[in-house]
C-alpha cells in the first residue's frame, strides 16, 4: 500500500475519500443503494491491494474509480455470509455450553 506523504490509512483514506465518493455515487446510479464509501475502500484492500507495497495514489484512486460493481457486491455478500456463520458457530458454542452446565 501506499505510504509516501500519508502517515497511517486514514490519511491516505481521507485523501482518497473524493474518488470513494464518486464510485458510491455511481453505483447508486445503478440502483446499488446500499454500498457505502467504507465498503469500497474494504474490498480493494483485501482484494485487490492485499500484500501490495508499491502502489501510487493514481493507482489506488484508478481502481477505486474502475472497480467493477460485481465485485463489490460479491465482497459484501461474502463479507456478510461470513459473520452470519461466525454467528451461527457462537450460537453453537454457547447451546453447547449452557448443555454442559445442565
Amino acid at each position: 500500500m501506499v505510504t509516501e506523504n500519508f502517515g497511517t490509512l486514514i490519511d491516505l483514506y481521507n485523501r482518497v475519500l473524493p474518488a470513494l465518493k464518486s464510485k458510491v455515487k455511481e453505483l447508486k446510479q445503478n440502483h446499488i443503494t446500499f454500498v457505502t464509501e467504507k465498503d469500497v475502500w474494504d474490498c480493494l484492500r483485501k482484494t485487490k491491494w492485499n500484500g501490495e507495497s508499491d502502489l501510487t495514489l493514481y493507482d489506488i484512486v484508478n481502481d477505486i474509480l474502475f472497480v467493477d460493481e460485481k465485485e463489490v457486491v460479491n465482497y459484501l455478500n461474502y463479507k456478510n455470509r461470513k459473520k452470519a456463520e461466525n454467528q451461527e458457530e457462537q450460537r453453537q458454542e454457547n447451546i453447547n455450553k449452557e448443555d454442559t452446565i445442565l
